[in-house]
């Protein structure tokens, strides 16, 4: 699970906790703050604060072979998380999800086999279904032709393929870095893939021999090089030209033979001596689809709990710096509000953490948020806008104010998004992924800059305070 951090108010709040803690010094330095109180003092916190960066390395090494308690595991993990649906949303209607729970648990006394036809256009599933099926490999074989699977994007298709226990893959010719990025997808998804070159008859001999050479070499850490072969689903007539003792040419065509008794044999082969597994590997991939659609079904009902919550915190961290005129105050408080509220998002998202752990990690997402530049473009947007308009210029702490209920927004957004894609941990943990934050920080940054929202969010953000004034 990914957690979201963003919360720039208690950043500040935390560095100036830290300057007081070093005597008279922050006396001074509050001074020179000046007006920007809260902005600036978060940047002179932010600098002291340790940051680390994690390896970004991504992991294309094989799985690790499907077991049956691995399988058994991920469907208790689907179960867990419909527990939580049902308790912290009781009024969700959760008869879909359980009768797929209690047919994952029956699939593994199922007899019969699907498999996928896919690839890009124009590669021979349908003539190559047509031959499977006229086989005679029995009812308890079902083949099932997809859409042109062209890049992962192609969502429906590859689900599709992945719901099968085995899917026959086809291209006309070497691998496109597409095609060899799904098949990575299908490789790290426990899905089963024969890897067939069609259309072989189009290709000179030594022309096909070094394709499969190719193939085999390069996928040889993602399919076995006797699950790679070729075939010619729909061979093209072959042109016959004769030369007539009167002069003439005749020319006509002649049907070549279908080239496909090596797949044929290997199928039967597999299907005699391999279902039980390709079908255990279909049952942990369901289970895996099923805690991800239960998963965001739980996220929507947290998130609709989190927002009232940032919401109460930005108007807070607001009403704070309007109120003080101590900028050193509204910073302490700041801090204490922010970490406060990371608390309360974790309890929401059952990750639970101390206030220690929470100031923590608080003051890593501060130091984020003042490297991406926030702080600095959040405070020259916001004193544009409010220079424009009289009316919401007028108390000298409204740049202040406005800027710390929305960095405090964009901090709880954030945490939103990381929190959305952590593993539900009822423990106390600090085992925070820095990288994984940053990018959520990134992600709701670049959402939420735009001058429309600002303007609007000013405007709320004013009349709140008139309300509050007043």
């Amino acid at each position: 699970m990914t957690v979201r951090l963003g919360k720039p108010i208690l950043v500040t709040g935390i560095g100036i906790t830290i300057a007081f803690t070093l005597g008279e010094t922050l006396n001074s330095t509050v001074s020179e703050v000046g007006s920007w109180g809260i902005l600036g003092a978060f940047a002179l916190g932010a600098g002291i604060w340790f940051w680390q960066k994690p390896n970004a390395k991504i992991d294309f090494s094989p799985p690790t072979p499907l077991s049956l308690e691995k399988v058994k595991q991920a469907i208790t993990k689907a179960e867990k998380i419909i527990n939580y649906l049902a308790k912290e949303d009781p009024h969700q209607d959760l008869t879909p999800l359980k009768t797929t729970l209690t047919q994952l648990n029956q699939e593994f006394s199922r007899q019969d086999l699907k498999i996928a036809i896919t690839g890009a256009r124009k590669t021979g599933k349908t003539a190559l279904k047509k031959l499977l099926e006229s086989g005679n490999f029995g009812e308890s074989i079902a083949f099932l032709e997809t859409e042109p699977l062209l890049t992962l994007d192609c969502t429906a298709n590859q689900q599709k393929s992945l719901a099968a226990d085995l899917v026959l893959y086809l291209i006309n010719g070497d691998l496109t870095d597409s095609e060899w990025q799904i098949l990575q997808q299908f490789d790290r998804m426990h899905q089963r893939v024969i890897l067939l070159l069609n259309k072989q008859d189009r290709l000179p001999a030594e022309t096909r021999e070094e394709i499969l050479l190719s193939l085999k070499q390069r996928l040889k850490e993602t399919i076995p090089a006797h699950h790679i072969l070729a075939i010619a689903a729909a061979p093209e007539p072959l042109k016959v030209r004769q030369h007539q003792s009167n002069g003439e040419i005749k020319e006509w065509t002649e049907p070549q033979t279908v080239v496909i008794d090596p797949l044929d044999n290997h199928l039967r082969q597999i299907i005699e001596q391999e279902k039980s597994e390709l079908v255990l590997g279909t049952i942990w991939r369901q289970a895996l689809e099923l805690a991800k659609e239960t998963k965001q079904l739980l996220n929507q009902s947290r998130r609709k709990k989190a927002l009232p919550v940032i919401e109460q915190y930005q108007w807070i961290a607001a009403t704070a710096t309007f109120a003080n005129p101590l900028a050193a105050l509204d910073l302490v408080l700041a801090a204490a509000t922010n970490a406060q509220m990371l608390v309360d998002l974790g309890a929401i998202y059952q990750q639970k953490m101390s206030l220690e752990q929470a100031k923590t990690a608080m003051a890593t997402l501060g130091k984020m948020m003042v490297q991406l530049g926030m702080v600095e473009v959040t405070t020259q947007a916001l004193g544009t806008i409010l220079k424009g308009n009289a009316i919401t210029y007028i108390a000298g702490g409204t740049v202040q104010g406005i800027g710390a209920a929305y960095l405090t927004r964009l901090a709880g957004l954030s945490l939103i998004e990381y929190f959305q894609e952590q593993e539900i941990n009822e423990q106390l943990n600090n085992d925070w992924n820095w990288t994984s934050l940053q990018n959520k920080v990134k992600q709701v940054w670049e959402q939420n800059q735009r001058l429309a929202f600002l303007q609007d969010f000013v405007k709320q953000t004013s009349a709140r305070w008139s309300a509050f004034s007043g």
